[in-house]
């Protein structure tokens, strides 16, 4: 139980600091959309990325970043060796970010009617 308050608190933290310092602020959410989730998604995916929609698609990007950082962090505590876990921990954090890209990207591809 206390490994999953942990997780959870490391979840809200990740998203809040997301929140706080990029998506309220709009001088840093207007360079947002030059940032490299972003480009990969528009030339990987086609997706059209504006001042009107970019809030969207931040916060998407944002709850699954913390999402992947937080299994990224559960995976690496499996382990007793430190650097065990970060080694180990590689494999499952690209498959995440591949998997979870391609699906923000297939869900506003087909959003955007393209």
């Amino acid at each position: 139980m206390k490994e999953v308050l942990m997780y959870i608190g490391i979840f809200v933290i990740a998203y809040l600091f997301y929140l706080i310092f990029v998506l309220s602020r709009k001088k840093v959410l207007s360079k947002f959309i030059d940032s490299k989730e972003v480009k990969y998604l528009k030339y990987k995916y086609k997706i059209k990325v504006d001042e009107k929609n970019i809030k969207k698609i931040a916060n998407l990007i944002f709850l699954t970043n913390s999402f992947i950082l937080t299994i990224t962090v559960f995976i690496v505590s499996i382990f007793d060796n430190f650097i065990l876990g970060l080694i180990v921990s590689v494999i499952p954090l690209v498959i995440l970010i591949l998997t979870f890209y391609h699906l923000i990207g297939t869900y506003y591809r087909k959003k955007q009617g393209g």
